[in-house]
């Protein structure tokens, strides 16, 4: 049977690993992120197509001639045909007016709606540079530390560290004595699980879970900064 300083130093490397395994997660987890932020990045002719201004006159055009139309029987109806001439003017002016008026108005609101996805893109901008430089500082905290397992973990290849607890294995039913011992031991029964039947393992996968659940509303974000941004210039008049 193992003693106790084999199956502690065992113990203390899985606790190791577990570690590093958090700073992969930590990497992969905002490499996702940043993926998926990257989906609320749009350019003007994505606006535009969405928006479908053409589609919108055509409606604003059509409803303004139905106006135009009911408001022209309405005079007929309450002047007669001896004042048609001022029905038909009515009528018309009513239809360019509120003709007018829509075009306006939707392209007042393409227009809004191409600015605010400027200031979404500049927000998630923002949020992915940022995420960046998270990304390249775990990754080096991740490799400084990968560097340093192979100084606290010397009796075995950091390839295995998946492995630990099958390695680990061995000294708890006693067929080994030491951590080298398991290590080999556990080789010996990759290879030969390699020989006979190595793509028999059934891979669990895990349910996905949506973007949005996982990282945030990044709108939602941009929000609350435009809100700091206010108070914060609020701030400084008061202060002058």
């Amino acid at each position: 049977m193992a003693n106790e300083t084999e199956l502690e130093k065992i113990d203390r490397a899985a606790e190791y690993f577990e570690r590093y395994f958090e700073f992969e997660d930590a990497v992969t987890v905002s490499k996702e992120n940043k993926e998926y932020l990257k989906t609320y990045i749009h350019d003007n002719d994505y606006v535009v197509k969405n928006f479908n201004i053409k589609n919108k006159i055509v409606k604003a055009v059509g409803i303004s001639a139905a106006i135009g139309v009911a408001a022209f029987l309405l005079l007929w109806l309450l002047l007669g045909t001896k004042l048609i001439i001022v029905g038909i003017i009515a009528g018309a002016l009513i239809f360019i007016g509120v003709g007018v008026f829509g075009i306006a108005l939707n392209k007042y609101r393409l227009t809004a709606a191409e600015q605010k996805q400027v200031e979404v893109n500049e927000g998630i901008n923002e949020q992915i540079i940022m995420l960046d430089d998270r990304i390249k500082q775990v990754e080096r905290q991740r490799d400084d530390y990968y560097k340093a397992l192979e100084k606290r973990v010397p009796f075995m290849s950091l390839d295995y560290m998946k492995n630990v607890q099958q390695i680990k294995q061995f000294l708890v039913d006693g067929k080994a004595d030491t951590c080298e011992e398991a290590v080999d031991m556990f080789e010996e029964s990759m290879l030969l699980q390699q020989m006979t039947d190595i793509m028999t393992k059934s891979e669990t996968i895990e349910p996905v879970k949506d973007d949005k659940e996982r990282f945030g509303d990044p709108l939602k974000i941009i929000k609350e900064n435009k809100k700091k941004r206010k108070k914060e210039k609020k701030a400084k008049k008061y202060k002058k």
